[in-house]
């Protein structure tokens, strides 16, 4: 007679055939976990993104606004010739509104810079050049220095993109009404004020096409013409 076999432990093929595939499930559910969690960390990160450029532009563009003057004073060498001419110059256009104006918002970077705290400002929107898309984008244009032109000039920076809606909307205080426009420069717009306090509406496309709208307002500080050290008419 034969000796009889020890029995030994082990695992048929049936068992990891079934082995095999839980642990497959597992790793798929693991792996598709890994994957959501990095795009839902993707798609907040370009949101915060989006929100952190909407923020700072607006923040930016009702620092300027709340520091917005007009000034009377002329070179006194040439009186019927403006050495520096101030203004407040809002328009409607197709892409969005753009926006042209003097303000005491300049902050000097460089120590011993000819340079006040006056400067000229504009923003406009803009298309991207070189996009593969028709993209536009918020621009800021600033320049220390005021000269006879306030809507020239100065150096480009780019404060949002993807912008689908830049609208600037101004109360004013004579007719206790909202208007689409301002202009200092025009005899028939308000050459001598400004407006009482600004509406700003930014709307940017995010990662997934969808819009996201800001919308904030902001008062202006200084609404009349300064006319330091000008001659009074006592008539």
């Amino acid at each position: 007679m034969r000796p009889a076999r020890r029995s030994r432990a082990g695992m048929t093929l049936l068992e990891v055939i079934v082995a095999t595939g839980v642990f497959a499930m597992m790793g798929l559910m693991l792996l598709t976990a890994f994957t959501h969690t990095g795009r839902m960390r993707d798609r907040l990160s370009a949101r915060m993104d989006r929100d952190h450029q909407a923020r700072t532009a607006i923040q930016r563009l009702s620092r300027d606004l709340r520091g917005a003057f007009l000034s009377a004073h002329t070179n006194g060498a040439n009186p019927g010739q403006n050495a520096v001419l101030t203004a407040f110059v809002a328009r409607e256009g197709m892409n969005g509104d753009s926006l042209e104006l003097t303000a005491f918002t300049h902050r000097r970077l460089r120590r011993g810079a000819h340079e006040g705290d006056a400067c000229e400002v504009g923003y406009r929107v803009t298309e991207r050049r070189g996009a593969q898309r028709t993209t536009y984008d918020l621009m800021r244009r600033a320049t220390t220095r005021i000269d006879n032109d306030p809507q020239r000039g100065g150096t480009l920076d780019v404060l949002a993109q993807d912008v689908t809606l830049f609208d600037l909307k101004f109360f004013d205080e004579t007719t206790s009404q909202w208007t689409e426009s301002w202009s200092t420069m025009s005899a028939t717009g308000q050459p001598t004020r400004l407006p009482q306090r600004v509406r700003i509406i930014l709307e940017l496309k995010d990662e997934g096409e969808r819009r996201r709208r800001y919308v904030t307002e902001t008062p202006v500080m200084i609404q009349s013409m300064l006319r330091f050290a000008l001659p009074l008419d006592w008539r």
